[in-house]
């Protein structure tokens, strides 16, 4: 079974994860953006003797984005994304300063992902979903024998993404959660990169955004 561990940094409340399986780890997202949040991912790796595989995005707003390079340089890896998030992480900066924020650019060794691809660390194997609306380039990755998908900005706990920023777009984003998140089983457990825990069942049932 794949363990989840999820950090919450960044004044923008952005949840990260380290995954691990049979000693072997991938992090999905990067919203530490100080010294001390970077050290909380790096003990907890460190405490469960992790050996860190990938290093992954949901997709490539701010809030999620802030510890790439820290990350990058610490396990001497590229990150894994969309082909459509190559705009967002370009324009990483700007997107910094809008929110009176600095970053550097972002030069980081990016391979591109599709959803013919899958993941795999340990004993685990993840599929790739295309689910853009709130960001391009939006994936989310689905762990079927652990019962639990990583979903980004898509799904919310009572709530789904917002679609006012550059690139979102509400139709699209509910055709993403209607074909992709919600065919998937009532009892699989969704991470999301903001606020708490969720399943898909209890969503489908009293999400306010879903009915």
């Amino acid at each position: 079974m794949t363990e989840v561990k999820s950090f919450t940094h960044n004044p923008f409340g952005t949840n990260s994860f380290v995954c691990h399986n049979n000693s072997e780890a991938v992090i999905v997202d990067a919203s530490c953006s100080t010294d001390r949040e970077e050290q909380e991912i790096l003990d907890y790796i460190h405490s469960n003797q992790l050996t860190v595989k990938h290093l992954l995005l949901t997709h490539a707003h701010i809030d999620h984005v802030f510890g790439c390079i820290r990350l990058s340089n610490q396990f001497n890896l590229g990150w894994k994304a969309h082909p459509d998030c190559a705009i967002l992480l370009k324009h990483a900066p700007q997107q910094a300063m809008l929110y009176g924020l600095r970053l550097k650019p972002l030069s980081i060794d990016i391979q591109y992902l599709t959803i013919q691809d899958v993941i795999t660390f340990g004993d685990a194997t993840w599929q790739i979903l295309y689910t853009p609306g709130h960001a391009p380039g939006s994936l989310c990755f689905v762990d079927e024998a652990s019962q639990f998908i990583i979903a980004g900005d898509v799904l919310f706990h009572r709530s789904i993404g917002r679609t006012d920023l550059p690139g979102g777009d509400l139709g699209v984003l509910m055709e993403s959660i209607f074909q992709q998140l919600l065919t998937l089983p009532d009892n699989m457990t969704v991470y999301s990169g903001h606020g708490p825990i969720t399943n898909i069942g209890d969503e489908r049932r009293h999400n306010p955004f879903l009915q």
